[in-house]
């Protein structure tokens, strides 16, 4: 794939997502980036066969941020991470995974390469246990609040993840823009409110900021999927982050 072409793949890739109920509830506590997130995942999970054998790479076997599971869809997951707090099959740095070469059928790398000071080590190692044809799945964050776990390194462009995939011979690269202008703007006003709402006494006061919240993230996610916000250079070039997915030749 020529850069041009896969950069045109990532300026115009916006899957159209479920607006089912469950990720829009009324809590301020889920965001609308970790709606786009388990969604990502949920649409390209479905697509591997069953049995495949799937390293879910800084994955949570307990605690799991959002309604996403990897476990409900008849794959052999295997789950490796730095902190044993996170019950992992294995503990392992990213940049220097314990496995073969060619071993994996699919990687899972949900909200992580942000929290590493070199992702292309991390991007190197997933494309050595790598299966020939095997399945990458990333999901990263762009305009989002920094964050630790226990720390936050960097945000990179659409730009970025074509070219650099690219060049590492992965083929297929399809990469989704995870919300546009109002879906950025929606997420930084649920935050704000998610934090202040700690220091509420009132639970009904709560209740009616989460149902206010939650019809501006549907609203939101409406928009951002118009033609009219999609066509415009200034709303479209806003994105919560990006859903990357591709194929190890």
């Amino acid at each position: 794939m020529k850069r041009s072409q896969a950069t045109e793949k990532s300026e115009d890739c916006l899957a159209e997502i479920s607006l089912e109920a469950g990720s829009f509830a009324g809590s301020l506590g889920f965001s609308l980036r970790r709606h786009y997130v388990d969604d990502f995942h949920l649409r390209h999970v479905l697509a591997l066969p069953a049995g495949s054998h799937v390293l879910d790479l800084a994955g949570n076997r307990i605690g799991k941020r959002g309604v996403f599971d990897i476990e409900n869809y008849g794959l052999d997951v295997l789950y490796a991470n730095l902190s044993v707090a996170k019950r992992p099959d294995i503990q392992a740095y990213a940049e220097c995974l314990p496995f073969r070469e060619g071993f994996f059928d699919a990687v899972i790398c949900s909200e992580m390469i942000e929290h590493v000071m070199n992702p292309l080590q991390v991007l190197e190692e997933i494309q050595r246990v790598l299966k020939p044809n095997g399945v990458l799945l990333i999901s990263v964050p762009f305009l989002n609040r920094i964050h630790g776990d226990p720390y936050d390194y960097g945000r990179y462009t659409d730009f970025f993840w074509a070219g650099t995939l690219e060049r590492m011979g992965f083929s297929g690269i399809i990469i989704e823009k995870q919300g546009l202008f109002w879906s950025v703007i929606v997420d930084m006003f649920r935050d704000f409110l998610y934090v202040k709402a700690s220091n509420f006494k009132s639970g009904i006061l709560v209740s009616l900021l989460g149902a206010m919240v939650s019809v501006a993230k549907t609203a939101a996610v409406r928009w951002d999927y118009s033609e009219v916000v999609r066509r415009n250079p200034v709303l479209s070039g806003y994105t919560s982050g990006f859903g990357i997915k591709a194929i190890k030749i």
